[in-house]
C-alpha cells in the first residue's frame, strides 16, 4: 500500500498534465489557427493533439515553430514542447533514484524557456532532454555540497516596481527583500493577476525568503513544482509592468 501511495504521488504531476492537456483546446481556442496561419509546418494541424501528433513525425521542425513562439513569450507553445517530451521525462525519471519527475519537469521548462534555438536548430528533442539531464544533475551535486535550490530568476519582477529587489538565481541562497516585492504581489492580486493561492506562494519565496524545498513543503507540493510556477507566473507579471506600477 504504502509503494502504491509513493509510485501515485510520483507520478501527480504527470497525470494533472495529461488532464490539463484534455482542456487546451477548450481554453485557448484560436492558439493553434494562429500558429498554422505563422509555420507552415503547422499548416495541417486544427488542434493542440494535433501539433502533437506532428511533433512525432516532424520533430525538429515542429519543435523549431513552438520554440519560435516561445521566444516571443508565447508560454502555450513551450506548454507543448513539455507535453512532447513528458515520455521522455518520465523514463529519465525512473533511472534516477535521486530525483523525481517533478525534477526533471521543472528543469525542462527552463530549457525550454531558455533554448537557443538559432545556435541549435537540430535534435531540438535530445539537446532538451539533455540539458535537462545536466541541469537535474548540477542541481544535485550543488545540493549534496550543503547548497539548497531556489526558484528561477525573478529579474522580471525585480523591474516591475524599482527599486524593488528580489535578489537570487535558480541556485542561490535566499536574502533579504525589499517590501516593494510585497506591493508587486498585492498589485497583481488586485488587477487580478493572480490569485490567492498564487500569491500565497511567491509570498513565501520572495519576501519570507523560503527555499523552493521549504515552500513545497508548506504548500504539499514538491520543490520542481514550485520553481515551475514562480518561473511562470513572474514571467505573467513581467507582461503587466505598467499596470502593476500604476495600482502599487
Amino acid at each position: 500500500m504504502a509503494t502504491a501511495f509513493r509510485r501515485r504521488r510520483r507520478y501527480s504531476l504527470v497525470e494533472a498534465l495529461d488532464r490539463e492537456w484534455q482542456d487546451l483546446d477548450r481554453r485557448h481556442p484560436g492558439a493553434v489557427s494562429r500558429w498554422a496561419g505563422r509555420h507552415d509546418v503547422l499548416a495541417a494541424s486544427c488542434s493542440f493533439d494535433d501539433v502533437l501528433s506532428s511533433a512525432r513525425v516532424h520533430s525538429d521542425p515542429v519543435l523549431a515553430a513552438l520554440l519560435a513562439e516561445v521566444s516571443l513569450g508565447d508560454q502555450l507553445a513551450g506548454r507543448v514542447v513539455l507535453q512532447a517530451l513528458v515520455g521522455r521525462m518520465v523514463r529519465m525519471a525512473q533511472r534516477d533514484p535521486r530525483a523525481s519527475i517533478d525534477d526533471y519537469l521543472a528543469q525542462l521548462w527552463c530549457a525550454i524557456e531558455s533554448y537557443p534555438l538559432e545556435r541549435r536548430p537540430e535534435r531540438i528533442a535530445a539537446n532538451l532532454s539533455m540539458d535537462t539531464l545536466k541541469a537535474v544533475s548540477r542541481e544535485h551535486r550543488w545540493m549534496g555540497r550543503g547548497d539548497v535550490a531556489l526558484c528561477p530568476s525573478s529579474e522580471s519582477l525585480e523591474q516591475l516596481l524599482p527599486p524593488a529587489r528580489l535578489y537570487g538565481s535558480c541556485y542561490d541562497s535566499p536574502q533579504p527583500v525589499d517590501i516593494e516585492a510585497r506591493r508587486v504581489l498585492e498589485a497583481g492580486s488586485l488587477l487580478g493577476l493572480i490569485d490567492d493561492p498564487t500569491v500565497a506562494l511567491l509570498r513565501s519565496v520572495y519576501v519570507d525568503g523560503m527555499t523552493s524545498t521549504e515552500a513545497g513543503r508548506r504548500f504539499h507540493t514538491s520543490a520542481g513544482v514550485v520553481r515551475v510556477r514562480c518561473s511562470k507566473v513572474v514571467r505573467e507579471l513581467a507582461t503587466h509592468s505598467v499596470e502593476l506600477a500604476n495600482v502599487a
